[in-house]
């Protein structure tokens, strides 16, 4: 049961501390392996409190553009859309090394790196595409979405104000 409790409450819903530190070891195997690749040295204490800060931000925004989309039905294709943007992805990518560059990289599965990495990725940009289609800014909609979620984080070192996590 490691790792099943939250991290943060996003208007209600739970993210668990176990997806925010996969991804913060995954980022954090992603900027040394490039740091050593490039000859450099490895991350600073900062660097791996600046990655993990980044990647609960970066969680945070995907439950409430999540939450968004399901309490509009104008944007309920979004996910499905954003389904055939990985799926594709997949489909177009060299079946002899994405799977072993995203083992080796980030330490994960094919299947884990579409989940925390592809998918997101598509989600937020089909969710984009809609917003803008309608005439709207994506960075108000954003700013104007974070900024409004009720959030509650545990056993990190930020609080949330004003749409973005600050230092306690």
């Amino acid at each position: 049961m490691l790792g099943f409790y939250p991290v943060a409450r996003v208007n209600g819903e739970f993210v668990l501390y176990r997806t925010f530190d996969e991804r913060a070891n995954a980022l954090e195997r992603f900027e040394t392996k490039n740091r050593l690749v490039l000859g450099g040295d490895g991350l600073t204490q900062e660097e791996q409190q600046e990655i993990k800060r980044i990647v609960l931000q970066s969680l945070v925004a995907e439950r409430i553009f999540e939450q968004y989309a399901e309490e509009h039905t104008a944007l309920s294709g979004v996910g499905k859309a954003a389904d055939v943007v990985v799926e594709r992805t997949l489909k177009d990518a060299d079946p002899d090394v994405l799977p072993q560059a995203t083992k080796e990289v980030y330490g994960w599965s094919l299947e884990e790196f579409s989940k925390h990495v592809l998918y997101p990725r598509a989600f937020q940009n089909e969710l984009k595409n809609a917003i803008e289609s309608s005439g709207v800014s994506f960075e108000e909609f954003e700013k104007t979405q974070l900024t409004n979620a009720e959030i509650s984080l545990y056993t990190v070192p930020w609080k949330w104000e004003n749409g973005q996590l600050v230092s306690r």
